[in-house]
């Protein structure tokens, strides 16, 4: 990176020096600022950086290929939950998930998940149940994640009376980290934002995003010769 930015400077000096040729100095001649064999050196300096950045470029995709986990190829399930905590308008709330996913191509999962809510201190929780997908584009022992949901819910508060089903659909965006911890366990953390098209009023502005921390326990793949255990 230091010598990336020393290039890009040495560069712009040259440009800089390239439109002062084309004035005269006091004399009224025309007097290069820079030789050709300055030009030359600053030529095969930027063409360093950019072998020693491609090469940079090139371990990282093979690491990422050499030790990539076998858990997100195409065929393969996992099971997975946790708990998580939002915030919103002063209030608390906790949350209980659980998903279940399949991988369709690699590091690309779809599946079903549930949610439970409860609001701290108050008698205001919720249920949703929906569809998730979630890619994983660094999928080595440590692996980031981004993942997006669709979900209908219903609400349960002093406020909604027992014969009225307060229902409500949301969207959820969410970005992440798992890390490897056992053969076939790994462990993750999440930041997960949602958006609601109504809430109940206990709630302020609405729940909010939510900070989750989880487990997700892979199978293996299934296959024509049944379920095969991941490596």
């Amino acid at each position: 990176m230091k010598q990336l930015l020393s290039t890009i400077t040495l560069l712009a000096c040259f440009s800089l020096a390239g439109y002062a040729q084309n004035n005269a100095d006091s004399t009224e001649r025309s007097k290069p600022l820079i030789d050709e064999r300055t030009r030359q050196e600053a030529r095969q300096k930027a063409n360093q950086v950019e072998e020693k950045l491609s090469e940079e470029i090139e371990k990282s995709r093979n690491y990422m290929q050499d030790n990539q986990l076998s858990w997100f190829q195409p065929g393969n399930l996992f099971l997975g939950g946790g708990i998580g905590f939002g915030a919103t308008s002063g209030k608390v709330y906790t949350d209980i998930n659980a998903r279940l996913g399949y991988f369709f191509q690699p590091g690309f999962a779809a599946g079903l998940r549930f949610d439970y809510d409860r609001l701290v201190g108050n008698k205001y929780h919720a249920r949703q149940a929906g569809i998730f997908a979630r890619y994983y584009p660094f999928r080595t022992r440590v692996s980031s994640f981004v993942g997006a949901s669709l979900n209908g819910g219903r609400e349960f508060s002093e406020n909604i009376a027992s014969d009225t089903k307060a229902t409500y659909t949301s969207v959820g965006l969410e970005l992440g980290v798992m890390f490897w911890i056992l053969h076939r366990l790994g462990a993750e953390v999440s930041y997960e934002g949602n958006f609601y098209n109504k809430f109940d009023p206990t709630l302020g502005r609405g729940k909010g995003g939510r900070l989750k921390f989880g487990v997700n326990y892979y199978f293996g793949q299934v296959g024509n010769r049944g379920l095969r255990l991941a490596r």
